[in-house]
């Protein structure tokens, strides 16, 4: 699917197990602060300015909660990450959606259209890279974030979970812009999905007061402990980073040769347009990819073994 395709490496393992006898405790409070900590280093914010979360969802959930009432309008884009649609209903909002437009070997968005609906939205909520067309929106730039931010009635929250295989970010705007907050996550880039640790970057004024009703309590102790280890040992990090980016040139270059209609991504995967049941026919093969929309179809990129028996199966198609 779009999870990290390599498993943890052996020093994180180390780090749970040295922890997991210490389960029948609350999790420690240097034990958060020190994760805090390591994450705003990572993000080269001040500690004010970031905190912790169980998963990138869970702190969308929140900001979700905290930022809007019921009836309010909430902006953004499809397709996109399924739960901002489901949160949208959850939480009683009107929904005001701009749709994505296919664009030769990319999807783009009308930033003029956006920056007038904006006027119109409580919350705009954008996926950068989005998910599942693995496309830029703000490519990190001011101007385009500016667009939105200075236009909207209330926060613009940008989801970075994909931002280290993207080589760009808006973070660095959030004191410029106080109603921006980014949203990220340590499942992709950083291999521990299962682990559900994210975090949100936001100025320090907002950061206090949409998480106070929050508790150091909520993540775990050994998804703590992996989160630390992580942080602390970013090689394995920066390995998996390189390893993607190459990988996912080399599959967006091999399908294109094979005739295939796929995407260009900045993503952990690959978006392909085919009207055949792709996800069928590599399941066939013990290969799992999800169908995201009526004939596109998302591929997580791991291994170079795990893309060639990929293309291997997508042969025998043409």
């Amino acid at each position: 699917m779009n999870e990290c395709l390599y498993n943890p490496p052996p020093h994180i393992v180390e780090a749970v197990d040295r922890v997991i006898a210490e389960s029948n405790l609350y999790p420690h409070l240097d034990m958060f602060n020190g994760f805090r900590e390591l994450l705003a280093k990572y993000s080269k914010v001040d500690i004010d300015m970031v905190y912790p979360f169980p998963g990138a969802d869970s702190a969308l959930r929140t900001l979700f909660y905290a930022l809007t009432d019921p009836g309010d309008a909430v902006l953004f884009l499809r397709p996109t990450f399924s739960m901002i649609d489901v949160y949208s209903d959850f939480f009683g909002l009107k929904k005001n959606i701009i749709e994505l437009v296919e664009s030769g070997d990319t999807w783009s968005i009308d930033f003029s259209r956006l920056t007038e609906l904006s006027k119109d939205s409580n919350l705009v909520v954008i996926v950068d890279p989005n998910n599942p067309t693995g496309s830029p929106i703000f490519s990190g730039r001011r101007e385009l974030l500016e667009l939105v931010a200075v236009n909207t009635k209330g926060f613009v929250v940008v989801d970075e979970t994909y931002h280290e295989f993207s080589g760009y970010t808006v973070a660095n705007y959030v004191n410029d812009f106080p109603n921006v907050i980014v949203v990220r996550s340590l499942s992709k880039a950083f291999c521990l999905a299962g682990f559900r640790l994210g975090y949100v970057i936001a100025n320090p004024h907002v950061l206090k007061n949409v998480t106070k009703v929050l508790t150091p309590f909520d993540i775990p102790t050994p998804s703590l402990a992996a989160g630390i280890a992580a942080l602390e040992n970013l090689y394995y990090h920066v390995k998996v980073i390189e390893s993607v980016k190459l990988m996912r040139e080399k599959l967006y270059q091999e399908l294109k040769s094979m005739g295939f209609k796929v995407y260009k991504s900045y993503a952990n995967f690959l978006l392909i347009k085919d009207n055949r049941q792709l996800d069928k026919h590599l399941l066939s093969h013990g290969i799992a990819i999800k169908k995201v929309g009526k004939d596109l179809y998302r591929m997580g990129i791991g291994s170079e073994e795990a893309a060639n028996r990929l293309l291997q199966a997508l042969r025998e198609l043409t």
